[in-house]
């Protein structure tokens, strides 16, 4: 497996501006970096490719699903904005080598609310016609998308395998896969080794975090479980640390970050790091 880094452990939005952060993550000995693109207009991947490729620093890039990005609405013009924003992250992703494009593209985040059955079934079978246009948009580019499911309290449309499997299903587009999410899996799953294989072959994609969100492995995770699905499902590909910087003002209290998990975000992700290498090495 290659382990990374996602951008929000230090800063909120990421820029074109924040090399000094990306030689961080690649001197600390991560693999990768994963960049969340909250405006595709902040990134500038003619200049990022070149210091991405002399640090030896893969990415994976990573959406914000929030506000009007909303694949699952009845209006087609905030449908349009929402893929146009997708499809900038496309274009970035294309443009810096990641084979994938991860998050809840389903619907935006923060969208909870005791709907009736037939608001859920039409923004359900929304979101499914219009996912399968953004799939078909990131195959023309040679990338899959990673559906990730996030907990009851983030969305009340994807909150675990089985339901991504459902979409996936409904979807039916051969660059539609799951990316999975301790954190979420954590308040969600009954069985993370369960979880992990019934995404079984369409996991492209993990991101981790304690289940408090602070460093992996000072929490109360099923770790065990999670390592035991990765390998059974023949797993070796890129593990991602996501958290947030109570820095940030506005993500941390957008994702409840309420104190610090370390003395600095560094020791945060080295700690978290040497988690993670220990972790996958144990049989």
């Amino acid at each position: 497996m290659q382990f990374g880094a996602s951008t929000w452990l230090w800063t909120s939005p990421f820029t074109s501006d924040d090399v000094q952060l990306l030689q961080k993550i690649a001197h600390m000995g991560f693999d990768f970096v994963e960049i969340p693109v909250e405006d595709p207009e902040h990134i500038d991947a003619a200049k990022l490719r070149p210091v991405l490729q002399d640090l030896g620093l893969e990415a994976i890039i990573c959406t914000a699903v929030v506000g009007d990005r909303d694949l699952s609405s009845a209006d087609p013009d905030v449908v349009n904005k929402a893929l146009d924003y997708f499809g900038g992250c496309l274009a970035l992703a294309e443009n810096l080598g990641s084979g994938v494009l991860v998050g809840p593209l389903y619907a935006p985040v923060a969208k909870p609310r005791l709907a009736t059955e037939a608001l859920r079934r039409a923004e359900w079978e929304r979101s499914a016609t219009n996912l399968h246009r953004l799939a078909t948009m990131a195959g023309e580019r040679g990338i899959h998308l990673g559906l990730e499911p996030l907990n009851r309290f983030e969305t009340d449309m994807v909150c675990t395998v089985a339901d991504a499997k459902r979409m996936l299903a409904d979807v039916n587009h051969p660059h539609l896969a799951i990316a999975l999410d301790s954190f979420h899996m954590n308040i969600e799953e009954a069985d993370f080794c369960a979880a992990v294989k019934q995404a079984g072959e369409q996991l492209v994609h993990v991101q981790v975090s304690e289940s408090h969100r602070g460093v992996p492995g000072d929490g109360n995770s099923d770790w065990a479980g999670l390592r035991e699905g990765l390998k059974a499902v023949g797993y070796d590909g890129k593990v991602s640390i996501e958290s947030f910087s109570p820095d940030a003002s506005s993500l941390a209290e957008a994702v409840c970050i309420w104190r610090r998990f370390a003395s600095s975000q560094d020791e945060f992700a080295r700690r978290g790091l040497e988690f993670l290498r220990r972790w996958s090495a144990q049989a």
